[in-house]
């Protein structure tokens, strides 16, 4: 049985430290593997300065 179910997706305005908590896990994840990658890139919805987004950035 297919039941329609209602999914909540948040979306809110753009926040200045998305920034900031990028750089934190770049800083992680080229801690354990900088010397394997050329680079790591933020990029999605939480990268574009002004935009609105779902307050998440996946690691």
């Amino acid at each position: 049985m297919n039941e329609n179910k209602t999914k909540v997706i948040e979306v809110v305005p753009y926040n200045p430290e998305w920034k900031n908590e990028f750089e934190k896990i770049k800083a992680m994840i080229d801690s354990y593997i900088g010397d394997l990658i050329l680079s790591v890139e933020h990029v999605g919805s939480t990268s574009v300065e002004g935009l609105a987004a779902k307050p998440i950035i996946d690691k």
